[in-house]
C-alpha cells in the first residue's frame, strides 16, 4: 500500500514466503475472482429406519440394520418386531420369602417336583409355594443338589458329609468313609461300561462310587481320590463333553481319561484365575458352555472358543459377571450381574452368509435382586419354565416357542429398547428431526407405545412422542424439533394386562441434515504478458503451495485483510491447480498470461502468541537493519 492506496489485490504466505499478487481484469475491468461454496454429498431428507431387531443388543452406532444398543424386559427374538419380555412370577414360602437366596434348582424325577436349595435349607414346589423339607442350618452350608438314579443328594462341602433322600421329605446322612463333596455328578465309569457317581472335594480331589448312600442302603465306598492339579486352586465343576470327563478348576481345565490320565487344556487360565471359572456349565446344541472369567467359554472337545452376551458389546462400556447359565433346545440363557442390576439374556448362534454370529436379547430384568443360579425345568409336556434366584425368593418366567401366539404366555408390565446412535452423513453436521413413522399392532387401552430419545451427550431419555395406542402405519410429529449431532431413539412399551403386549414392527425417524459447506476462492493471477523472472517466481511460488504440507495463509488486501494480522484465512490449493493459462481479451488486446488457482478454506485457529513464538529469532544485524 502506498499513500493509502491498495497496490495489490491478494496476499499469500506459502512455506513462510509472503507474496502479494494481482488479479487479472476482464473486458469490463472486473477482477477475475469469485468465492463459491462447495456443498458435499448429504441426506437432504434425513431418515433413520429400523424394521427388525433380531440381531440383538450390543451395537453402539448404527451399522447392522437388525441390531440395537440395549434394552430391558424386551423380546426381539422374532423377526421384524419388538414386544414385551416375559412376566416374572415371584415364588416364596406361604406368607414370605425363602429366607435366603437360592443356590440350586433341581427337578427330582422320583416325585416329579421342583426342588430348590438355599445355603441351609431344601424346599419343594407344590405348584403354588415352596414348602420347607430339610433344614441344614445346624449342619453346614449347602454347596450343590442333584438327582441321580432317583436319589436326591445334598452336598455340604469338604467338612460335612452329604445327605440324600429318595422321597424329598426324609434325608439321611451318608456313612461312607469319604462322604464329603462339593458336587456329585453322574458320568461313565473309567471303562465306559456304566454310569456311576463322581464327586469333587476341594481343593483338588476327584473320586467315584457306584452308590453314594449309606452302607445299609447299598452304598459303596468312594474310590481313592485322583488329585487334579495342585492344592492352591480349587476344583469348581465336573462335567462331560462328548462323554469325556472334564474337571474345571480356578486356573485350568483338565480332561480325566479312562486310564486315569490327566490332560490340561487351558493353561492360559493360570494368568486368569477366577472362582467363577467353570462355576456354571450347560449343554446346548452339541456344545458345552461354561462361565469363564466375566464371559463364557464354548467347547466341543478339543476345540475351544469364547462367547457370552457381553463379548461383542465392549463399545457399550458394559461389563459383568456370569451368575447363572442354562439352556433348552432352542436357546442359551445367561444371567449377568452388571454391577447394579442383573439381566438374563436369551441368545443363540446363527449362521448367515459365510459367518456365524451370536444374537443376544436382554430378556428378563431382575433389577437389584440377587441371582446365584438359573435353571430350565419342564414341569409337564406343555409347561416349561426358566427358574432363577430372585433375591430371597425364587422367580420364573414361562417358556413358549411363540409368545405372541400362545395363550399361556405372560408379559412384563413394561419394557424398553434403545436403538443405536445415528450420526447421519457426518458426525459433526447438525441434524434436525421432526417426526417419526411407526407401525404397531396390539395397541389398545392400557397397551401403549411411547418414543423417547437421547441426543449428543445426554445420559437420560426425554419423551418425543407421547404414549399412544394407534395401530397400523402412522406418522406422529415430535413434541418439539430435535436438534443434535447424534441421537438414539427409544421404544417404550407398556401393558396393563400380562396376557397381551403391544408390538412395534417399524420405526422411521424423519428429519433434515445441515451440511457444513466448503468455501473456495477461485482466482486468476496476473504474471505479465511474456515469460520473465516474475513469471517464473510466481509460478514456482504457487506450485510450492500445491505440494506443501503446511497450510497457506490467504488475505484479500482490498478488504483490509493482512496475513500479518488476525483476519486472514487458512487454505490449501486444491488438486489440479495451479494452472498456467492464457486469458483472451477483447479484439485488439493481446492475450494475457495468468495462473489460475482454487484455494479451499480450512477451519483452523492458532494462538498468535504461539505463532509468534515459532518465528525464528532475529540476529543483531537483522534488528539493526530494521
Amino acid at each position: 500500500m502506498s499513500n493509502g492506496q491498495i497496490t495489490h489485490d491478494h496476499e499469500l504466505v506459502i512455506n513462510s514466503v509472503t507474496k502479494k499478487l494481482d488479479l487479472v481484469k476482464d473486458g469490463t475491468g472486473s477482477p477475475m475472482y469469485q468465492v463459491v461454496e462447495d456443498i458435499p454429498p448429504y441426506q437432504a431428507h434425513l431418515r433413520f429406519t429400523q424394521s427388525d431387531w433380531l440381531g440383538g443388543h450390543g451395537q453402539y452406532d448404527f451399522r447392522q440394520p437388525d441390531m440395537y444398543f440395549e434394552g430391558q424386559s424386551i423380546d426381539t427374538t422374532q423377526e421384524g418386531r419388538v414386544f414385551l419380555g416375559p412376566l416374572i412370577h415371584q415364588v416364596g414360602i406361604l406368607g414370605g420369602s425363602l429366607g435366603a437366596t437360592p443356590v440350586c434348582f433341581c427337578w427330582f424325577n422320583a416325585i416329579s417336583k421342583l426342588m430348590v436349595a438355599t445355603a441351609t435349607k431344601v424346599f419343594w414346589y407344590d405348584g403354588t409355594n415352596f414348602v420347607e423339607k430339610f433344614d441344614g442350618s445346624a449342619i453346614g452350608t449347602i454347596t450343590n443338589m442333584v438327582d441321580i438314579n432317583d436319589v436326591l443328594y445334598v452336598c455340604f462341602g469338604s467338612s460335612v458329609k452329604y445327605y440324600y433322600s429318595t422321597d424329598g421329605a426324609n434325608y439321611t446322612q451318608t456313612d461312607l468313609t469319604d462322604g464329603y463333596a462339593q458336587q456329585i455328578f453322574p458320568a461313565p465309569n473309567p471303562a465306559g461300561t456304566a454310569t456311576i457317581l463322581w464327586k469333587l472335594k476341594k481343593p483338588n480331589e476327584l473320586s467315584n462310587s457306584t452308590d453314594g448312600r449309606t452302607v445299609a442302603d447299598g452304598g459303596v465306598q468312594w474310590s481313592t481320590p485322583a488329585y487334579i492339579g495342585d492344592t492352591s486352586n480349587d476344583i469348581t465343576q465336573i462335567f462331560l463333553v462328548n462323554d469325556n470327563l472334564m474337571v474345571g478348576k480356578e486356573d485350568n481345565l483338565f480332561h480325566y481319561d479312562s486310564d486315569g490320565g490327566l490332560h490340561p487344556m487351558l493353561n492360559d487360565l493360570r494368568h486368569n484365575r477366577s472362582s467363577t471359572n467353570f462355576k456354571y456349565v450347560t449343554e446346548w446344541q452339541s456344545m458345552v458352555y461354561f462361565s469363564l472369567i466375566t464371559g463364557l467359554g464354548e467347547i466341543l472337545y478339543p476345540a475351544f472358543e469364547t462367547a457370552g452376551a457381553l463379548k461383542d458389546a465392549q463399545d457399550m462400556n458394559k461389563a459383568g459377571i456370569c451368575v447363572g447359565l442354562t439352556s433348552d433346545k432352542d436357546w442359551l440363557y445367561q444371567a449377568i450381574d452388571e454391577g447394579t442390576n442383573t439381566i438374563i439374556y436369551k441368545g443363540k448362534e446363527i449362521a448367515g452368509g459365510n459367518t456365524l454370529r451370536w444374537e443376544w436379547c436382554p430378556w428378563v430384568f431382575l433389577g437389584t435382586n440377587a441371582c446365584a443360579t438359573i435353571k430350565v425345568c419342564q414341569h409337564t409336556s406343555i409347561d416349561r419354565r426358566l427358574w432363577f434366584a430372585y433375591g430371597n425368593y425364587a422367580g420364573y418366567v414361562i417358556l413358549t416357542d411363540n409368545p405372541t401366539a400362545d395363550s399361556a404366555a405372560r408379559f412384563a408390565p413394561s419394557g424398553w429398547l434403545r436403538m443405536s446412535y445415528v450420526y447421519g452423513t457426518d458426525p459433526n453436521w447438525d441434524k434436525l428431526w421432526q417426526s417419526a413413522v411407526i407401525e404397531t399392532e396390539g395397541g389398545a387401552s392400557g397397551k401403549t407405545v411411547q418414543i423417547k430419545c437421547r441426543k449428543d451427550t445426554e445420559t437420560s431419555a426425554t419423551e418425543c412422542i407421547a404414549t399412544h395406542t394407534t395401530n397400523g402405519v402412522h406418522e406422529v410429529n415430535f413434541n418439539s424439533a430435535l436438534s443434535c449431532k447424534r441421537i438414539q431413539f427409544e421404544i417404550h412399551l407398556a401393558s396393563d394386562t400380562n396376557t397381551a403386549t403391544p408390538a412395534v414392527l417399524l420405526f422411521q425417524a424423519k428429519g433434515v441434515e445441515k451440511p457444513t459447506t466448503v468455501r473456495i476462492h477461485e482466482a486468476m493471477y496476473s504474471v505479465g504478458d511474456k515469460p520473465s523472472q516474475r513469471v517464473e517466481t510466481i509460478q514456482t511460488f504457487l506450485r510450492g503451495g500445491r505440494t506443501s504440507t503446511s497450510l497457506i495463509k490467504f488475505a484479500d488486501l482490498r478488504f483490509g485483510q493482512s496475513t500479518s494480522g488476525a483476519n486472514y484465512v487458512w487454505t490449501i490449493i486444491q488438486p489440479g491447480f495451479p494452472k498456467e493459462v492464457s486469458v483472451k481479451h477483447e479484439k485488439g488486446r493481446t492475450p494475457e498470461l495468468a495462473i489460475q488457482v482454487r484455494l479451499q478454506e480450512v477451519s483452523y485457529t492458532i494462538s498468535r502468541k504461539l505463532e509468534m513464538s515459532k518465528k525464528p529469532k532475529q540476529t543483531l544485524k537483522e534488528k539493526e537493519e530494521g
